[in-house]
């Protein structure tokens, strides 16, 4: 079964902009295929509307990314892109691959004695 999905920016632009679409389904192997794409809308360029961007394999024992990702430096869009795309599985996936609190540690003023 394949399911699709919207994902709308709410912070770059002052309304809702759909930007991306996230296929899921299951390819030949019965291994889930997560597929982000970039939407047809208006805010990308006529030559990357409908790109698919980065697809991740679900094997059920982790995940495939493919070699292009990460294949030398990450710049910020594709960076964000991946954030976007993790994101998704944490939330929709039988298993969260993260839930927790990062705190920041601040040094304290030691007394040497």
């Amino acid at each position: 079964m394949t399911r699709m999905f919207r994902v709308m920016n709410t912070h770059d632009h002052p309304t809702t902009v759909h930007e991306y679409d996230i296929i899921r389904t299951t390819n030949d192997e019965g291994h889930e295929e997560i597929t982000l794409f970039r939407s047809f809308n208006d805010v990308w360029a006529d030559g990357r509307k409908g790109d698919e961007v980065i697809k991740i394999i679900d094997t059920g024992d982790g995940y495939v990314f493919p070699k292009k990702v990460f294949n030398g430096e990450v710049d910020y869009c594709l960076g964000a892109e991946l954030y976007i795309i993790m994101t998704f599985i944490s939330k929709t996936e039988r298993m969260p691959l993260f839930k927790g609190i990062i705190e920041e540690v601040v040094a304290k003023n030691n007394i040497e004695i």
